[in-house]
């Protein structure tokens, strides 16, 4: 196997155990047994927030596609509606997210990701979880 499939796949099992720690304890924060892992394959905890983050809006946009097909006829609660449903679906990556949100790390795909939307379908999304 390929170096860059290791590297990935190390990561991928990491966030996971990040977030199952998360989902534990309710903390928003890489447990201590963890930390130096995360430090040694991210370099950063940013670099961790931001693979975190990709993987969060990589599972917002396949759902949004699905809602785009349809066309519903309030958009912007569709849009809402999936925000809702993947924070149920991954609640300890919206609640690590959320907690981090000012972080600097997570500003540029959050921005991307916001005119990318508005782009798409006129929506002004916020970062956190729509009431």
């Amino acid at each position: 196997m390929s170096d860059s499939w290791n590297r990935a796949h190390r990561r991928y099992r990491l966030v996971h155990a990040v977030l199952a720690g998360i989902a534990r304890t309710g903390r928003p924060e890489v447990p201590a047994r963890l930390a130096a892992a995360v430090d040694a394959e991210f370099g950063d905890f940013g670099e961790f927030l931001r693979d975190v983050q990709a993987r969060w809006y990589r599972a917002f946009d396949a759902r949004l596609d699905t809602v785009l097909e349809v066309g519903p006829d309030d958009l912007p609660a569709a849009v809402a509606d999936v925000w809702r449903g993947l924070s149920d679906t991954m609640p300890a990556a919206r609640l690590l997210l959320d907690a981090h949100a000012e972080h600097p790390a997570l500003t540029a795909l959050h921005e991307h990701h916001r005119r990318t939307l508005r782009a798409a379908t006129g929506i002004r999304h916020e970062l956190r979880c729509p009431a």
